[in-house]
């Protein structure tokens, strides 16, 4: 029987709910970097960020150490590691560090000899960092969701080092280093505390396949908790794991972890709580207690738009009834605590976070906390921890807010060759998410283009001035605006009214192209502000400079090694009486395996090509002389290398950029 009032109790991280900071950090299919840290402008916010949080009552956060950022060729930058240290120990704010969230340096491979070592020294440097600014405890998260980033990594090459069918060996090399970076912290920092995150999923066989019942069940109680065991030392003990590495157990927790096995005549379906095969949270948690002990914590959790206050409910209650049931469940991380760009559409918040944002005129990113956010939190933290609920101020008084920053906007004259696009030439494909990209870009609006694979969804978000205008260019959408719903098929067009939710999912078995217009154009992360004034093609082109330039830089190097010129598909007569060959670049090969490099010496100048092989998407670059880098508009012979239209990713020959 559940307690009608909440146990007394002395939280490890000091309150029940804490948050967690979106670091993702990266590399594309496309070839750009994540860095949602920058994106959510965490990065110049931290210290706002830290004051909101402590006025809702979070005292410690998940937050992050970027190493694509720190580790320039084993190199270590970790002043914006001690600040965020110092800031922390200033605030009383916790601080659980996260060292590798999917992205990792330029010059590295996960499956190389020298991975593990490189990551073993930047985890002790971070640790001894922190040790000296910090009075402990300390906490440390090595590598975030090693299953699930084997999987998207390394099985279906979503992201790198883009690999397909290769899920196990990334997932041994991920543990491994794993294990590595944890002995190298506690070398500096003996009483250390290490949390290992990872989803909390649970398949089901779709109606009438009970002869997919084995493969569920294999899945459920092996593949979930494979990188956990391995950690532990249960399953491959010769990687050297043991209980006290695998140290608290992370479970990421969100409402669409449950689904059914997608068939041919099936396709996938995600559960809710309300379904009769839903699996409830704390029947999980027990069978990850009697498999590990604890202490376990709810490492991420959070719901989109009108659906936070019902999954905060759902959450709480099942977290009351874990508790009675006396598991040892130390916390519950609302993530992200602010709301941050989607990864494929950088123009979308999807309303995740307990504070929202608001895209302000010079390209800041203001808090806010919504009066119904924060009656839900208030009514949470009342039932398992009212020693830090919030304070809820009468209805008339403004709640906790940040002020945002200041930017800068450039500008320049648009180019009519590039406001002429051909949607149908751009489509891509993500295998694990819709995808996004925008086409053109002018000062009061965009236009975008969404792809979704059968089953895919665009969550709940809106803005509170824009209007939208989409349109099916292919299949058939189920679109929902506010409370309402419809289905959207080829050649129809729907206008959304500002400051609605809207969400649309492909339930056909056919893909979804939907054409979409915004304006006024939103706040967009890839921008220096929110209306850059650039012509489509090249303000799209500089910003990705401007907000990669490590990785731009990267591929500049890249280029350098490029001496050759090749021929793609034999296509010789794309440059008539050029020696064409195949080149094979070594260095950078692991960030670089999906491209192929081509060189064309036109008399005194020298263009080389890094052209991705499934996107053709990128930048072209022409050396003339070599050491004097520019921007060349002229791709037209890229159209004589492949049967489809290309732009490219990168080229050549100086370390010193000019953009």
């Amino acid at each position: 029987m559940i307690p009608s009032s909440p146990l007394p109790r002395a939280w490890l991280f000091g309150s029940f709910f804490i948050g967690g900071f979106e670091c993702s950090s990266q590399l594309t299919a496309d070839g750009s970097r994540l860095d949602m840290i920058a994106a959510s402008q965490h990065d110049t916010q931290a210290r706002t960020d830290y004051a909101l949080c402590r006025q809702v009552g979070i005292r410690t956060v998940r937050e992050a150490a970027r190493w694509p950022l720190i580790d320039r060729g084993g190199t270590l930058q970790l002043d914006a590691v001690g600040k965020l240290a110092r800031l922390g120990r200033e605030m009383g704010i916790g601080q659980i560090w996260d060292l590798m969230h999917y992205g990792y340096p330029d010059d590295l491979d996960p499956l190389a000899a020298d991975f593990v070592p490189r990551f073993a020294a930047y985890a002790k440097a971070v640790a001894t960092i922190i040790r000296a600014e910090t009075a402990g405890p300390t906490y440390y998260t090595p590598i975030n969701e090693i299953s699930y980033y084997a999987f998207s990594g390394g099985e279906i090459g979503y992201m790198a080092p883009f690999l397909h069918g290769r899920g196990g060996d990334l997932k041994r090399a991920l543990v491994r280093a794993a294990i590595a970076g944890i002995n190298a912290i506690w070398e500096v920092d003996a009483e250390a505390t290490i949390l290992n995150v990872d989803p909390l999923v649970r398949q089901h066989a779709p109606v009438g396949r009970p002869d997919l019942q084995a493969e569920v069940d294999f899945f459920n109680q092996h593949i979930v908790s494979e990188g956990f065991d391995m950690l532990a030392g249960l399953v491959a003990p010769e990687l050297g794991g043991s209980r006290r590495h695998l140290g608290i157990v992370g479970l990421n927790f969100y409402a669409t972890n449950q689904w059914t096995i997608p068939t041919a005549e099936q396709q996938q379906r995600f559960l809710s709580p309300a379904d009769p095969e839903w699996l409830h949270l704390t029947e999980m948690l027990v069978e990850l207690e009697v498999r590990y002990g604890g202490p376990l914590i709810i490492a991420e959790t959070g719901n989109a738009a009108n659906g936070r206050a019902d999954w905060l409910r759902y959450l709480t209650a099942e977290a009351k009834r874990a508790l009675a049931q006396g598991i040892d469940l130390q916390a519950a991380c609302l993530y992200p605590i602010i709301t941050t760009p989607d990864w494929e559409d950088p123009t979308a918040f999807f309303d995740g976070g307990i504070f929202d944002v608001q895209p302000q005129p010079d390209g800041s990113l203001r808090r806010v906390l919504s009066r119904p956010i924060a009656v839900s939190l208030h009514e949470a933290q009342q039932q398992v921890d009212p020693a830090n609920a919030l304070t809820l101020p009468e209805a008339d008084r403004p709640l906790p807010s940040g002020e945002g920053r200041e930017t800068s906007s450039p500008s320049d004259e648009v180019a009519l060759a590039d406001l002429i696009v051909t949607p149908l030439d751009h489509i891509r494909v993500r295998a694990d998410n819709f995808s996004y990209q925008t086409l053109l870009a002018g000062e009061q609006l965009t236009v975008d283009l969404y792809c979704l694979e059968p089953g895919g969804s665009l969550p709940p978000h809106r803005y509170a001035t824009i209007e939208q205008v989409w349109m099916v260019l292919a299949g058939e959408a189920r679109v929902y605006i506010g409370n309402q719903c419809a289905m959207l098929r080829q050649g129809e067009t729907l206008l959304i009214p500002a400051g609605v939710y809207r969400s649309l999912s492909n339930e056909s078995m056919t893909q979804l192209i939907i054409q979409q217009i915004t304006s006024p154009k939103p706040w967009d992360a890839r921008f220096t502000g929110p209306y850059p004034g650039l012509s489509a093609k090249k303000s799209l082109l500089q910003s990705d400079c401007n907000s990669n330039r490590y990785h731009y830089q990267t591929a500049y190097r890249l280029a350098k090694l490029v001496v050759a010129q090749c021929m793609v598909r034999g296509q010789a007569e794309a440059n008539p009486g050029a020696a064409f060959r195949p080149v094979l670049v070594q260095e950078f090969a692991h960030t670089y395996q999906h491209l192929l490099c081509v060189a064309d010496r036109v008399g005194n100048a020298v263009k080389v090509f890094a052209i991705h092989q499934h996107l053709y998407r990128g930048i072209v670059l022409q050396v003339s002389p070599p050491g004097a880098v520019g921007v060349n508009d002229d791709g037209v012979a890229l159209s004589l290398i492949s049967d489809r239209s290309a732009v490219l990713l990168a080229a050549l020959s100086s370390s010193e950029v000019q953009h």
